[in-house]
C-alpha cells in the first residue's frame, strides 16, 4: 500500500469517497431515509439528530473524512491538468471553490456531532441550545452548496476542453452544477422551498458522483 501511486490513490478517492459520503448523508437522522425532518426546521431536525444519536455521531465523522478524501482526489487530478492540456485555470479555481465547500461541510458536520453527543440532556435542553446554532449551519451549508455547484461546474467545463475526456459526459455534469446552485439559492432565499430544493439537489449530487467515479476510473490508468 505504501508503494501506491498518487494517480490510483487520487483514482479511487474519486471512485468510492463521492459514493460513500451520499450514503452516509442519505443514512444522517433527518435525512431522506432516517425520521426525514424538514432542514428549514430547527426543532425537527434536531429531534430527528438526537433521536438516532449513536447512528448520528458515527455519520458525523465519517462524513468529514468521506469528504476530505474526496478533495485528495480532486487535487490529484487538477495536478495532472496543471501537468498536460488544456482546462488549468478553470479547474485550479474550481479546486478552491470545492476545497471552500468542503470545508463548510465539515464545520455543519461538527455541529451535528455536537447535538448527537448532548442527546442525554434532553430534547427541550438540546433544542434550546442549539437551535440558533442550528441555523447558522443551514446558513452555511447553502453556501457551501453554491460554492461546490461553482466549483464542479468549473472543473467539468475544464475537463470539456480536453481531447482525452467525453466532452458530452463533462457537459452533462456541468449542466447539473447549475441545476444544483439554482435550487441551492431557491431553498436559501426561500426557506419553506428548503426540503423540496434539497431532494432536487440530491438529484443532482447523484450524477456528480457518476461523473466523478468515470473521472476517477481514468485517473487510475494515467500512469
Amino acid at each position: 500500500m505504501g508503494s501506491i501511486s498518487a494517480n490510483k490513490l487520487g483514482g479511487l478517492a474519486l471512485m468510492f469517497a463521492p459514493v460513500i459520503t451520499l450514503i452516509l448523508y442519505f443514512l444522517q437522522p433527518g435525512g431522506a431515509f432516517i425520521d426525514a425532518a424538514n432542514p428549514a426546521s430547527a426543532q425537527e431536525s434536531i429531534v430527528a439528530l438526537i433521536s438516532n444519536a449513536g447512528l448520528g455521531k458515527v455519520v458525523s465523522v465519517l462524513i468529514p473524512l468521506g469528504l476530505l478524501t474526496f478533495v485528495y482526489g480532486i487535487f490529484v487530478l487538477q495536478n495532472n491538468i496543471r501537468s498536460n492540456g488544456n482546462g488549468d485555470a478553470l479547474s485550479r479555481l474550481g479546486a478552491l471553490l470545492l476545497l471552500v465547500g468542503v470545508i463548510g461541510w465539515v464545520t455543519g458536520s461538527s455541529v451535528s456531532l455536537a447535538i448527537a453527543g448532548a442527546a442525554e440532556h434532553g430534547a427541550a435542553a438540546v433544542i434550546g441550545a442549539y437551535s440558533a446554532l442550528y441555523g447558522v449551519t443551514v446558513a452555511i451549508g447553502t453556501i457551501s452548496g453554491i460554492l461546490w455547484g461553482i466549483g464542479i461546474l468549473l472543473f467539468a467545463l475544464a475537463m470539456s476542453t480536453r481531447d482525452d475526456s467525453n466532452k458530452i459526459v463533462n457537459l452533462v455534469a456541468a449542466v447539473a452544477a447549475i441545476v444544483a446552485v439554482v435550487v441551492v439559492i431557491i431553498g436559501g432565499l426561500d426557506t419553506s422551498q428548503l426540503q423540496n430544493m434539497q431532494t432536487i439537489v440530491g438529484i443532482t449530487y447523484i450524477v456528480h458522483v457518476v461523473w466523478l467515479f468515470l473521472l476517477g476510473m481514468k485517473l487510475m490508468k494515467a500512469e
